[in-house]
């Protein structure tokens, strides 16, 4: 039987990251963005070996905007608008959501806390969110119920709700998957070494570096430990 040297050192991190996972498997539902814009999807920074599965939902960038003159008409009508969308959220199958990696749910306990930005534009804010909503299949669905969900929420005053860019796909709690890529990872290394005789084994080492997550499809994920083996004499 083939054998199979873990070695967890402490050599640095192999190569550009996106968006690595906490150790202690914190998070709960992040953002997989597309990290890699220039080259469609996968990466050559990106090991072989990992775990492909399908996203859990998709967001949708949205700005909440106001041009009237007066500051405080522009904020009182910009929450007045969220405040409307937020009440037919969750009829429309979709959350109001914000945070740059890990997702929190807007709710009328916090949304006060949303900051106001510069729209780009003189006399102008807005506040930045993301609608979300469940992914089955492909990302078709969600983007319908998104883009109805967009349409229905009224216009207040001066304000407006816009959507920006394309969807983004999510994933709850990406760690809990490390155990089933740590196996995918020994299984594969160790068939790979099983070519060259049994008298050869393989030296494995990363797996104590962080989770890591990238989208690889209009609807799917890849997750991958950004492992690297040599096959040696035993």
């Amino acid at each position: 039987m083939q054998s199979i040297r873990l070695l967890l050192t402490s050599a640095a991190l192999l190569g550009a990251v996106p968006l690595a996972a906490q150790e202690d498997s914190g998070l709960g539902e992040v953002v997989v963005t597309a990290q890699r814009s220039e080259r469609k999807y996968y990466s050559d920074e990106q090991p072989v070996i990992g775990l492909r599965r399908q996203a859990d939902s998709a967001v949708q960038n949205v700005w909440f905007t106001s041009d009237s003159r007066d500051e405080a008409m522009r904020k009182r009508e910009i929450h007045a608008m969220l405040l409307a969308a937020l009440d037919r959220a969750a009829g429309a199958g979709v959350q109001l959501v914000t945070g740059e990696v890990e997702l929190v749910e807007v709710t009328r306990a916090n949304y006060k806390d949303l900051l106001f930005q510069n729209a780009g534009r003189p006399d102008t804010s807005r506040i930045d969110l993301m609608i979300k909503s469940k992914l089955a299949g492909s990302t078709g669905g969600a983007q319908q119920r998104i883009d109805a969900f967009v349409k229905s929420v009224p216009a207040n005053g001066r304000a407006l709700l816009e959507k920006r860019g394309y969807l983004t796909l999510t994933i709850i709690n990406p760690d809990q998957y490390r155990d089933e890529i740590v196996k995918l990872i020994a299984e594969h290394s160790k068939r790979y070494a099983g070519y060259f005789g049994p008298e050869y084994g393989v030296e494995v080492t990363g797996l104590h570096e962080q989770l890591s997550w990238a989208q690889v499809s209009g609807s799917d994920v890849f997750l991958y430990i950004p492992y690297r083996f040599t096959i040696k004499p035993k």
